[in-house]
């Protein structure tokens, strides 16, 4: 039974949340289950609920509890439920469909168009101390996975379904858009199934080199170019030939998407996983002559809990790594920010009836998703805005060499040519009018006035034009080089692709 507090994080309009009491809830059926919320994980909707207050037609018209990633213990048991007992520790799949529509019927409950989900207007979410659930939408979790990993299978979840909808099979080559957490997961799920080459693309080279060691073999560095040559850049780099056999895009982002088509190769599979603008444009040409198997990819369905918890129980997948920490449930608007400013992969909400919970969460651990130097301000492909970097002032000298070899221009050493060059040039000028003083003694015997006044023209012509000599080479070296903030902006797209 429920002994302690059912204290909720709602939001109440855009930017305005506040946590709040609330019944605790009771049974609705004697096929439910009710369960202690230990962990809670944010994921980008609840973020963009938060800050917006709607995504698409799902509109926050009134107070609303935030949260779907979560896992829990199990407090009360309906009558008819066999496969939970009190005690047991559950993995939540937050969405319940009606059951009875011709999509749950044919298997595919994630498309029912009853579907009742957590945190999705106008239902209440799991950031609070009791969640009810269908004792079927629990799913009980090994003794070797802990509750905070349980809380990350909801999200590994929707990696298995992505891959699934791909048909990824063993040996082939796969490249997964966008290094958010979906992304990351689609990555490992697919090295998991067998894939040899998985090349992982973003817009910033920290959430890559995290990249490569969670389940990616090949990280690209995204670059503002156009979506058919950053194609030839992920094929070049990772070898796949005419193509990869399949692509995800796991960011939304427009240059993504159309980079997508021209990266997937003839015969291959494309399935879109993030959710962008309703209109793009769409390479649709390249998209028939190549007769790409094309699909959407939508929260998960029969079978994908129940897989995400055997790859993290067989340690094929290891979802610690994802973790930048874990806060008390009072800290839970401030852990909210972290993920909107893109300081943290995930980062853990304790229930409200956890005790002794301290925050965890360490500054350092934001490396892993910076880009180490300074870079434009783009969009995140996955959790809003750009993470704020600050580039290291040791860092400075090596700008500044940078930017001198992409001019060719020397550095002080070549000040010192051009000041030898310029010394030569008055040397040679003054043996040249020694020259001529020498020729004029043998020719003129009989030196005419107007002569010598003609060579003292010369001579004054020529010490007219050495000033112009030393102003040419003295100039040079003074082409101003760019400032570094436009080098940083340089080769970086605002998308992934």
């Amino acid at each position: 039974m429920a002994t302690g507090s059912n204290l909720s994080f709602v939001l109440n309009k855009p930017d305005d949340v506040e946590f709040k009491e609330k019944p605790v809830p009771t049974l609705k059926s004697q096929r439910e289950v009710l369960v202690a919320v230990n962990y809670t994980g944010i994921c980008g909707s609840d973020v963009h609920y938060w800050v917006h207050g709607s995504i698409g037609h799902f509109i926050v018209k009134e107070p609303m509890v935030l949260g779907h990633e979560s896992a829990g213990t199990v407090v009360e048991v309906g009558s008819e439920v066999k496969t939970l007992k009190v005690g047991d520790r559950v993995a939540l799949e937050p969405g319940y469909p009606c059951r009875h529509c011709a999509n749950c019927l044919g298997g595919h409950y994630n498309l029912c168009p009853e579907m009742a989900f957590a945190a999705t207007p106008p239902y209440d979410g799991t950031l609070t101390g009791y969640w009810n659930a269908p004792a079927d939408f629990c799913y009980k979790l090994p003794d070797n996975v802990s509750l905070q990993e349980g809380a990350l299978i909801e999200p590994l979840a929707v990696g298995v379904h992505v891959v699934r909808q791909a048909q990824v099979s063993p040996g082939q080559s796969v490249v997964v858009m966008g290094a958010g957490p979906v992304g990351l997961l689609c990555a490992a799920v697919a090295r998991a199934f067998g894939a040899t080459k998985v090349v992982q693309v973003d817009i910033i080279q920290g959430k890559l080199d995290f990249a490569l060691g969670f389940g990616a073999t090949h990280a690209y560095l995204s670059k503002r170019v156009s979506p058919e040559e950053n194609a030839r850049n992920i094929i070049e780099l990772a070898d796949l030939g005419a193509g990869a056999d399949v692509v995800i895009d796991a960011s939304g982002a427009e240059p993504s998407i159309q980079a997508c088509v021209h990266t997937v190769r003839v015969g291959g599979s494309y399935v879109q996983a993030g959710m962008g603008k309703d209109n793009i444009t769409f390479p649709i040409a390249a998209l028939c002559i190549k007769e790409v198997t094309a699909r959407g990819s939508f929260r998960y369905g029969s079978g994908d809990y129940k897989l995400a918890i055997e790859l993290v129980a067989a340690g094929k997948i290891d979802v610690k790594k994802l973790v930048d920490g874990v806060v008390p449930f009072s800290q839970a608007e401030d852990a909210f920010k972290k993920v909107k400013e893109g300081k943290v992969i995930k980062i853990l909400i304790a229930g409200p009836n956890e005790k002794d919970v301290v925050s965890t969460f360490a500054e350092e651990k934001t490396e892993k998703v910076e880009e180490p130097k300074a870079v434009e301000p783009i969009v995140a492909a996955q959790v809003g805005e750009a993470p704020k970097t600050e580039e290291p002032k040791a860092e400075e000298p090596k700008v500044e060499e940078l930017k001198v070899e992409e001019l060719n221009i020397e550095e002080p050493k070549a000040e010192e040519a051009k000041t030898e060059e310029v010394k030569a040039e008055e040397l040679k000028a003054e043996e040249v009018k020694a020259e001529e003083v020498k020729t004029e003694q043998v020719k003129a015997e009989e030196p005419k006035a107007e002569e010598v006044k003609t060579e003292e023209v010369k001579t004054e012509e020529v010490k007219a034009e050495e000033p112009k000599v030393e102003e040419a080479k003295v100039e040079e070296p003074r082409v101003e080089e760019p400032k570094p903030e436009e080098k940083s902006t340089h080769g970086h797209g605002g998308g992934c692709c």
